[in-house]
């Protein structure tokens, strides 16, 4: 997609766009980022207070949502503060959680400290220090011959993001045979032949999941309908360490809590609106998949908006396309109407959300992101969440829905 200029598009994109109440969808994100929503991870007693304030917004707006529950299979998360502790030539040293050290999604459990000499060469009662890739089938294999040779587990290297922090998650490939524990590349050196012992519990916890579905008929209601939507969950807060998940993606559901407001109290849309806060995303974005399928299962083809990260705008909204109609009625023709009369410059860019679900199942879909400041992450949080990110995506948002109502 090229960026868009600055002059009118095919409509007047009015009205619905400049309702758009962004003090209110601040409310709604810092209320999702609250330490009683705990990261919104699914399965989590947090998770469970986002989906019903969520499905009270909704309501509040005069919809009736509905939740669609699916399973999940497994959750990672820890069930008590891990430490990692270091005792060699120079000292004690307590690695800090999440900046030194942190859980690596391919460790068995760890019921219990385990302890040992960290080293290069592996060996009976030891740590391996293993400096490689330790993701895919080579590193179970890998696994598999360090458990023969008798080490008590596996260290390997980290980078930390951007926000110094190593990337905490929530899914990943079955566990291998011995405790895995990620540290900071540097401190690989710093820890070799020294006496590690560390704790780290990670689980892996079944949970049902819970999308929340809320439809706004149109005036032709067998119109082929129109879908928003927006994920809700995040990766979950550690035990000592919050993670507010205010860009990824509270903003996005704000963004269309908001929208849903404005659309209800306004007058009908040529096409019917089904809203889906989703569930799962963080965890391979299993809510949008059970989604796609129902509605493939009904014989609905929607067109597709998906908002993911709307927290920081630099300079231009990325989208990624899926299958799409062509102009003039599609979401192409729509995202460009709307982009160029209010200014908002698009570019084609991968947003890799819950927009890929419903593309693989052949609805024409646009992901759209602006970005965050941070991304999991305990410094993404509202107080740097950007308000004319939250109103541009706002914007955008109802222009565009309001251009596939009248046009598609």
């Amino acid at each position: 997609m090229a960026e868009t200029a600055h002059d009118q598009g095919p409509t007047a994109a009015s009205g619905p766009a400049d309702s758009f109440d962004t003090e209110r969808a601040l409310a709604t994100l810092r209320s999702l980022c609250v330490p009683d929503m705990a990261g919104r991870a699914p399965g989590s007693a947090g998770h469970d207070r986002a989906t019903r304030f969520l499905v009270s917004e909704l309501t509040g707006s005069g919809l009736s949502p509905v939740l669609e529950h699916f399973a999940i299979s497994g959750v990672l998360r820890l069930s008590a503060p891990p430490y990692c502790r270091a005792d060699g030539p120079a000292g004690v040293r307590d690695l800090v959680h999440r900046a030194e050290f942190a859980e690596h999604p391919r460790s068995a459990t760890m019921p219990a400290p385990v302890s040992g000499v960290a080293s290069a060469e592996p060996g009976p009662g030891r740590w391996a220090i293993v400096r490689g890739p330790s993701q895919g089938p080579d590193f179970a294999e890998l696994a598999d011959e360090l458990t023969a040779r008798g080490v008590v587990g596996i260290l390997v290297a980290q980078h930390a993001d951007a926000s110094g922090y190593l990337t905490k998650r929530v899914q990943g490939p079955p566990p291998v045979q011995l405790p895995v524990v990620a540290l900071l590349p540097e401190l690989l050196d710093a820890v070799t032949d020294a006496a590690v012992t560390a704790h780290v519990p990670l689980e892996r916890a079944p949970a049902v999941g819970a999308n929340i579905i809320a439809t706004l008929p149109g005036r032709a209601p067998d119109a082929r309908p129109i879908l928003l939507s927006a994920h809700y969950d995040g990766v979950g807060s550690d035990p000592e360490l919050h993670f507010p998940c205010a860009g990824d993606n509270a903003s996005g559901a704000a963004v269309l809590c908001e929208t849903a407001r404005v659309l209800s109290r306004a007058e009908p849309l040529g096409r019917p609106l089904i809203f889906a806060l989703l569930d799962a995303e963080e965890m391979g974005t299993l809510g949008s998949g059970h989604h796609a399928r129902q509605l493939s299962e009904a014989q609905v083809r929607p067109d597709v908006l998906n908002i993911d990260m709307a927290g920081k705008f630099n300079g231009k909204v990325a989208v990624e396309l899926g299958p799409a109609d062509p102009p003039p009625d599609g979401l192409i023709a729509a995202l460009d109407a709307a982009g160029r009369h209010l200014g908002i410059p698009l570019h084609a860019a991968p947003v890799a959300s819950d927009n890929r679900r419903y593309a693989a199942s052949g609805f024409p879909s646009a992901g759209v992101g602006l970005g965050a400041a941070h991304y999991h992450s305990p410094l993404d949080s509202p107080e740097r969440i950007e308000p004319d990110a939250l109103r541009r995506a706002g914007q955008l948002t109802l222009a565009t829905i309001r251009h596939l109502a009248a046009h598609g």
